[in-house]
This record gives C-alpha cells, sequence and structure tokens, in this order.
C-alpha cells in the first residue's frame, strides 16, 4: 500500500510539473522624471515656492535645482531697480543654498550648507573603517566655489561611541592614501 500511495504521488508530482507553461513577456520600459513642480511663483516680491519630486532632490544638487527651477532672467525683469549683484537664497528643511549673480543672470558665486544628509558611499565606507564601533550621530556639509562649481567642500561629523564622543572634519577628494582626509 505504500508502494502504491508514493508512486501516486511521484506520478501526480510529475504531471503537475509538466503542466506548468511558461509564459513570454513583452519588454518594459520603466521612467523616471525627477523634475521639480513650482507651485507658487511671485517674481516681484521674490518668492518661488518649488515642491520636490522626492525627498532629496534638491540636496543632492542644489546648483542644478536652481538652475532648472528658478529663473533668474525674469526676476532681474521684475525687478527694475537692480544694480549689481543680486542674492538668491533657497531653503529646505536640511539647509540651504545662497547664489550670487550679476545683472546679466550668471552665476557668479554659490555657498551651501546642510545638516544630517547621508554622505557618499566611499566616504562613509572610509570613516566606518577607521572608527569601527562609532556611531554618526549628526553632520553638517558646507560648500562654496565660484560661478556654478564648487571649490570647497567639507564635512562635521559627529560620532559616538558609548558615552565618548568626538567631532571631526572630512574634506573629499584632499588625501593621497583614501578618499578623504579625516582631521579631528
Amino acid at each position: 500500500m505504500k508502494k502504491i500511495s508514493t508512486l501516486i504521488l511521484v506520478f501526480g508530482w510529475v504531471l503537475f510539473s509538466y503542466s506548468q507553461n511558461v509564459i513570454q513577456l513583452e519588454e518594459t520600459r520603466l521612467n523616471f522624471d525627477p523634475t521639480a513642480e513650482i507651485v507658487f511663483e511671485d517674481y516681484e516680491n521674490g518668492i518661488v515656492r518649488v515642491k520636490e519630486k522626492f525627498t532629496t532632490q534638491f540636496q543632492s544638487d542644489a546648483i542644478g535645482f536652481m538652475k532648472k527651477n528658478f529663473d533668474v532672467l525674469r526676476y532681474i525683469e521684475a525687478q527694475n531697480d537692480i544694480s549689481g549683484n543680486l542674492i538668491v537664497t533657497a531653503k529646505s528643511s536640511k539647509g540651504y543654498m545662497t547664489a550670487i549673480f550679476n545683472e546679466d543672470g550668471e552665476m557668479v558665486k554659490n555657498y551651501q550648507q546642510f545638516k544630517d544628509i547621508a554622505l557618499p558611499y566611499a566616504i562613509r565606507n572610509q570613516v566606518y573603517s577607521q572608527y569601527i564601533g562609532w556611531t554618526i550621530t549628526s553632520n553638517k556639509y558646507i560648500a562654496s566655489g565660484l560661478g556654478d562649481h564648487i571649490d570647497k567642500q567639507k564635512y562635521n561629523v559627529k560620532l559616538q561611541k558609548g558615552k565618548e564622543k568626538t567631532k571631526m572634519k572630512i574634506v573629499p577628494g584632499a588625501s593621497v592614501s583614501g578618499v578623504a582626509s579625516i582631521d579631528k
């Protein structure tokens, strides 16, 4: 009786496995459009509110975000009495960027400061390999440059291990042996 039961189970399993058909699906294309949406604009009073499509859109590329979503020439046109440089500040919940534009609408200088953002992968790995067992409790990213380029950048990081705390300054690309220069 055991042999018949086993034979029926094996036979049923074989039939079940052969009865499944493979269905070929057509190719699917996915598109991701991370452009922001302008919620409110009042260029006469200098107010433009932009809603980010994803939470880190502004802080990941603040200069590109400002270039794409703020029409400097339209702002200069709306302001009749602009002489000299124009200072524009864009803010988010994590920080801000200040850009200085000339009369022609070209970015002359930029400065940005963000708090509690994710460190770049290579820098984060370098910190964790040098400070095993430590936890990053907070950080601040500070960058500045001429035109629309970033010339200087640094991360001020606070670490904690139990009751022990330490602060460090990380300068990306300034190290010969690693990815960043880490100073206490």
